[in-house]
């Protein structure tokens, strides 16, 4: 196998249980779990697959239909680099912030949880983690 060949079998490898889009070279695209690909020829498998408003259960897509594979969204939103900014910014005890990474959230005191969509919790302290939570989301957008 070629250096080539061995870096897209190790990226799509990457991909492996992951929801994907999969863009076909006429257009079409398909999103879904990839479960399974066969490297030399670019076939892939994919489950739980999303067409307009159906689904299929199994996929799978000829190797020279495929135009583009990439991640369906990755979050700008990080559970665990949120709890560090909350600590710094705050000077919140540790022992206050919990990680969720199962569902990439942040708990603070059992009251007020953090996702990607945003704060959820009222009172002072939640309206301080919303300001810090907007600075967080911007600065991530903007590349910082």
């Amino acid at each position: 196998m070629t250096y080539v060949a061995r870096s897209i079998s190790t990226e799509l490898g990457k991909l492996l249980n992951k929801r994907v889009v999969v863009k076909l070279v006429d257009g079409k695209a398909y999103v879904g779990k990839l479960v399974a690909f066969e490297p030399s020829a670019l076939h892939v498998v994919l489950e739980d697959v999303d067409i307009g408003d159906s689904k299929l259960e199994r996929l799978v897509i000829h190797g020279s239909r495929i135009s583009e594979i990439y991640p369906e969204s990755t979050s700008i939103f990080d559970a665990e680099e949120f709890a560090s900014v909350l600590r710094e910014r705050l000077n919140l005890n540790p022992y206050a912030i919990r990680v969720l990474p199962e569902i990439n959230a942040v708990v603070v005191y059992d009251k007020i949880k953090i996702t990607e969509a945003g704060v959820e919790g009222e009172g002072g302290l939640a309206q301080r983690i919303y300001e810090v939570f907007k600075e967080y989301i911007e600065s991530k957008r903007r590349g910082h």
